[in-house]
């Protein structure tokens, strides 16, 4: 089968060949017409195959390199060229010359052949021209057409992911419950267990502030202080703690001031909610390891846990790893990194991103 490349070029061969059969055969009716002297068959061959390099030359090699290079530079090629030119008709005419070959090709010694020469070099030189700059303005309107093309699809990229954002909002928000029930209902569990069990209000509280930082109204810049998401996930761990009689192998270690930065809520939150529902928490001898470092603005956060193997994982409430990626693509596009390092018995979660 033959590849699109290798159609092209047939085509762009066939194309060029046709033309020239073309030319060729118009001047040669015109000599034939004006009753001209004709040459041999050799002559011609040689004539036009000379004209047609010094055609093909001056359009790839040539006008590429003068153009938009200073005018005196674009003369030196082209006398260069002409030079050149010149002296090829001279060598085959010498040659012929030299084995005494009946030809009608002249031999460069007088005014009148060289002018010859020099009219047939400006006539091919003008055709490659006018040919090099139809191919120059064919190309920079492709480029163009491709550039407004690729400025398009941008544009429709990012509506799709806008789309992409505010449907993943809207469906978080669905998610969630009336916060005035919500946290009714946590207050009488908290008064209730003050009472019947003491050991209970600590975690209710956990969850109390847990369930406000999720549902409080985000600020209109969309972040929050990092401190408060800092905060939110030694909450749940502290919660899960007590869901697991405090038997939890994981540890939470902050490098760094985060002082004064903000981020998106539950950034940091989600993958540390994954954590409950595929890693291994109770191997003493591969504990969870939640990472957060900040160096200047950037902040670097790494979850390393062994996964699950005996029990079912828990099933999902957050907003995932793939809304995840939205939100990181619509507020940090050029400024965050997501690496996720996956194998039989370990995973690995990084992510990177300039505040």
């Amino acid at each position: 089968m033959i590849s699109a490349s290798a159609s092209n070029k047939f085509k762009f061969y066939r194309a060029h060949i046709f033309v020239w059969t073309l030319f060729i055969v118009y001047e040669l009716l015109l000599i034939f017409l004006l009753h001209m002297p004709a040459a041999s068959i050799i002559d011609y061959i040689l004539i036009y195959g000379i004209n047609i390099i010094l055609f093909y030359f001056n359009t790839y090699i040539v006008w590429p390199l003068i153009y938009k290079k200073p005018i005196y530079i674009g003369l030196v090629f082209i006398l260069l060229e002409l030079a050149g030119y010149l002296l090829l008709r001279y060598i085959i005419a010498a040659i012929y010359l030299f084995l005494d070959v009946p030809t009608t090709v002249p031999f460069i010694t007088s005014l009148d052949s060289i002018s010859k020469m020099v009219y047939r070099f400006i006539y091919f030189f003008g055709l490659s021209s006018a040919y090099w700059f139809a191919l120059n303005i064919i190309t920079q309107r492709k480029e163009i057409s491709d550039l407004e093309k690729n400025i398009l699809l941008e544009q429709l990229n990012q509506q799709l992911l806008e789309k992409k954002l505010v449907d993943s909002e809207v469906a978080y928000l669905k998610s969630q419950i009336n916060p005035h029930f919500l946290f009714n209902s946590l207050n009488f569990l908290h008064n209730s267990a003050i009472k019947d069990a003491p050991q209970l209000t600590k975690p209710i509280l956990l969850l109390s502030d847990i369930m406000r930082y999720a549902l409080t109204e985000i600020p209109q810049n969309g972040k929050v202080e990092l401190s408060e998401e800092i905060e939110q996930i030694a909450s749940f761990i502290d919660l899960n703690q007590f869901r697991f009689d405090h038997n939890l192998q994981l540890s939470f270690t902050i490098i760094g001031n985060t002082a004064n930065l903000q981020i998106l809520p539950l950034i940091l939150l989600t993958p540390v909610e994954n954590i409950f529902k595929y890693a291994d928490l109770k191997n003493p001898e591969h504990p969870v390891k939640i990472n957060l470092e900040i160096n200047d603005n950037e902040l670097q956060f790494t979850i390393n846990n062994r996964k699950i193997r005996t029990r079912k994982p828990i099933p999902s409430h957050g907003i995932g790893l793939k809304n995840l990626k939205l939100r990181l693509d619509a507020y940090y596009p050029d400024n965050h990194e997501i690496q996720i390092i996956e194998t039989a018995e370990n995973y690995t979660f990084k992510l990177q991103i300039i505040l």
